[in-house]
């Protein structure tokens, strides 16, 4: 039976029977860019799925944060016109994958039904506003009558003075208190 050697006993590293890397059959290693590419020019069409991707990715979570902010929301609104073009013009020319695709029209559904919620919902809070305002100019309208805006005042009843304990009666209850203080729970005994 072969034995393994421990993990921390040193071996010698054995000669490869793999060809050499540098085989003429295998294409060269890619160069690297010593320029930096402007985000969406000369992109594969891998690499534009990839920033499509992470731009509306990144759309969502900026959609929630500016729920919150008027400021916030209008900043969106403006990056959400581009990052949309950008969507659009990268549909068209077939460099986005099913699976962005997928993601792009699950966040653009999600940002369409939250912000028709909120606005269905705004629009219904100003018509309750405003019913309201109305309601209570009619109310105070018709009921304008010189009398104070005080509520009259119910007089009080004169109480007498509460009584003061009888300590014969409360002795014994007293004493119980003091001689269980440290102890709170009834004892077998006490039951």
């Amino acid at each position: 039976m072969p034995r393994f050697p421990s993990s921390n006993a040193r071996t010698r590293t054995q000669p490869s029977s793999s060809p050499s890397l540098s085989h003429s059959a295998l294409p060269p290693p890619p160069r690297k860019r010593l320029w930096a590419s402007s985000p969406y020019v000369r992109s594969t069409g891998s690499d534009m799925d990839q920033r499509i991707r992470a731009e509306v990715l990144a759309s969502q979570a900026s959609f929630l944060r500016c729920m919150s902010n008027e400021r916030e929301s209008e900043r969106f609104a403006q990056k959400w016109e581009g990052t949309r073009q950008r969507v659009l013009a990268a549909m068209e020319s077939n460099e986005l994958s099913l699976d962005t695709l997928r993601i792009c029209r699950a966040i653009v559904g999600r940002i369409s039904i939250v912000s028709s919620t909120l606005g269905d919902c705004q629009a219904a809070t100003f018509a309750i506003e405003a019913r309201m305002v109305s309601e209570t100019q009619d109310y105070l309208k018709s009921n304008s009558n010189p009398v104070s805006p005080c509520p009259p005042q119910i007089p009080n009843r004169q109480r007498p003075p509460p009584s003061a304990p009888n300590d014969l009666l409360l002795a014994p209850y007293r004493r119980w208190f003091l001689d269980h203080f440290a102890f709170p729970y009834l004892t077998a005994a006490d039951k």
